[in-house]
């Protein structure tokens, strides 16, 4: 054969053995020859590899490993050296103590076996030990059973023993049965009284479920579904069996600080109270039915007041002041609205609760409660609608409206009396001049259905802008339209006029629509009107007088040098006259009975 001729072996590569490449035997090798992992670092390795020892005797490695473990190295203290001793001895000991347990067990199989070899030599032979085998010959150890004769005496004992024994048995088996049955009897009592209990409260219309965080424990829900998010956890109760079998709740709170459970409003009026709500309850009473109706209270009472006091921190503007513990509304200088938390049945017994300011407080506070539930309701229809697009910014969640309602309600009323006493003054001034005058007011004319069809539209009207209506008739035939809205919102923020101003006499050029956002204005104003018509009422009583410069000043055609000044307020109209050169006179009619009219003071003059 030629050495240029390729060999070729058909031979296949030799496999690789997985028992020897497997992981459990490269770690069972790599710890035979080199001992524990922690004792072999990759700067021994580079060591060993510089030095030529690529394959280290395995005794000389063994012996090496072993003594850096036990302490063989200089830098071990002598603390570790007794250690290394003490695991050791112990290796020794217990190398010694499970010899001799198997030196036990192989005796004891020996002794079986050499046994059950004379029945049996197959079995025999293949458990027997080849030491056991050479010194004695296998079936050589045989065993007989003895029948032994009975005693008549001791069969008649043991009978007697056993007799006993089992009716001691009998009898201790019918006690605990008898035992059993009763404690069975007794609970199944309590559970029937439990659940009787417990269907009597959903039969009372309230949901049971399991509490949350105990699925083997039935609860009560008395909260409502639509609460803010810190209420939302707060309103489940735990029904508990207790030692008799009847339901007791735990973990229900009825009352907040100080005992205080419910919203209180009062009327304050030059620092002394004069009106307060009902705050009635049945407290004492310990079912569980009615500590389930206070827990239900409470929650909502609590929840309604954190809206209150969250709505009117943004409201600073408007009257409205916050403390810790409560809210007030200002309705003018001496009067206001004190909103807080009390305990139950903490009336004031000297106030009388049926009193108008005392009705005023009640109707607040009934007000606040139909409002919260209406903000419950809008908040299920808004879930129940699809939900907005997805949004990176998270929409801030505004207050309920509770406080702005009901604060525009107040104002308005307080705006609506106060304009009702001044066209009353105005009228009655007039008419204690002899002058003709009337007025009629329509409040709330925009909120006056004819028929309420159900609770959301009339609360929705209730919640919108108010307005009301008035019509002045003034001497001189002026006519003033007045026109009162309130919102606490835009555009108004408050209280707005609008009045409409109209007569026959030749100022109408001045006359059209002013607004006015203040009491005061519109008083001036109005006070002006009743100027100007009493001039042209004058005007109106013949050729006598003449208007000065279209305004509140009149000159005597006849006597040039006789002149008249109309001057009205709120308090009275007053007739200045004086001569050039002499002295004034005035004459005022204050809406009292008066001794002259203005007609008759005119002729005088």
């Amino acid at each position: 054969m030629n050495a240029d001729q390729l060999l070729l072996s058909l031979k296949s590569w030799p496999e690789e053995n997985l028992e020897e490449t497997s992981v459990s035997s490269l770690i069972n090798r790599i710890q035979a020859q080199r001992g524990h992992f922690r004792d072999v670092n990759e700067s021994l390795l580079e060591e060993e590899i510089a030095a030529g020892k690529d394959e280290p005797q395995d005794d000389e490695l063994h012996g090496d490993l072993e003594n850096k473990a036990n302490g063989g190295t200089a830098d071990k203290t002598a603390g570790d050296q007794e250690s290394a001793t003490e695991l050791r001895n112990a290796k020794v000991k217990m190398a010694a103590l499970v010899g001799h347990a198997l030196n036990e067990a192989l005796l004891g199989l020996d002794y079986i076996s050499f046994l059950v070899s004379l029945h049996n030599p197959e079995t025999g032979n293949l458990t027997m030990s080849p030491a056991l085998k050479e010194a004695v010959p296998a079936g050589s150890l045989g065993f007989d059973k003895i029948q032994r004769k009975p005693d008549p005496k001791a069969i008649k004992d043991d009978e007697i023993v056993s007799r006993a024994w089992k009716m001691e048995g009998l009898n201790s088996a019918a006690d605990a049965l008898l035992s059993a049955s009763e404690k069975l009897g007794r609970e199944v009592e309590k559970e029937s009284r439990y659940w009787e209990q417990v269907l009597a409260i959903r039969d009372e219309g309230w949901v049971i479920t399991r509490i949350p965080r105990e699925r083997q424990t039935l609860g009560v829900r008395y909260g409502f579904a639509e609460s803010a998010a810190e209420y939302k956890s707060k309103g489940i109760g735990a029904l508990r069996r207790g030692e008799d079998g009847s339901v007791v709740m735990d973990d229900v709170a009825t009352t907040g600080s100080l005992g205080k459970a419910m919203l209180r409003v009062r009327v304050i009026e030059n620092g002394e109270v004069k009106g307060v709500s009902v705050q009635s309850g049945n407290k004492k009473s310990t079912s569980v039915k009615d500590v389930i109706e206070r827990a239900r209270n409470f929650v909502y009472e609590d929840e309604l007041f954190f809206e209150i006091m969250r709505e009117a921190r943004i409201m600073a503007n408007q009257g409205i002041r916050t403390s810790e513990d409560g809210v007030t509304l200002q309705l003018g200088e001496h009067r206001s609205i004190i909103i807080d938390m009390a305990p139950l049945d903490d009336d004031d017994t000297a106030l009388d609760v049926h009193s108008p300011e005392s009705g005023l407080a009640q109707g607040v506070a009934m007000a606040f409660r139909i409002l919260l539930s209406y903000n419950h309701r809008m908040s299920l229809k808004k879930r129940s609608k699809p939900p907005p697009a997805l949004s990176p910014r998270k929409q801030p969640v505004p207050p309920l409206l509770l406080v702005r309602p009901i604060a525009t309600h107040l104002i308005h009323h307080q705006h609506l009396s106060h304009l009702q006493g001044l066209l009353k003054s105005l009228i009655g001034i007039a008419k204690s001049a002899s002058l003709h005058g009337e007025y009629s007011l329509k409040p709330l004319q925009n909120c006056r259905q004819p028929e309420i069809k159900d609770v959301e539209s009339a609360v929705d009207t209730f919640m919108g802008r108010l307005e009301s209506e008035a019509t002045l008739v003034l001497p001189g035939g002026w006519k003033v339209e007045i026109q009162m809205s309130t919102m606490l919102g835009h555009p108004l923020y408050g209280t707005g006029f609008t009045i409409n101003t109209s007569h026959d006499g030749i100022s109408a050029r001045l006359m059209g629509e002013n607004k006015f956002s203040s009491v005061e204005e519109m008083e001036l104003y109005l006070c002006w009107c009743l100027e100007r018509s009493v001039v042209n009422e004058i005007r109106c009583m013949g050729d006598k007088w003449q208007q000065i410069a279209q305004g509140n000043e009149m000159r005597n055609v006849e006597k040039q040098t006789r002149k008249i000044r109309v001057e009205a307020t709120r308090v009275g109209l007053s007739i200045v006259t004086g001569a050039t050169g002499g002295t004034d006179t005035r004459f005022v009619w204050d809406g009292s009975e008066a001794s002259k009219s203005l007609q008759d003071l005119l002729k005088e003059f």
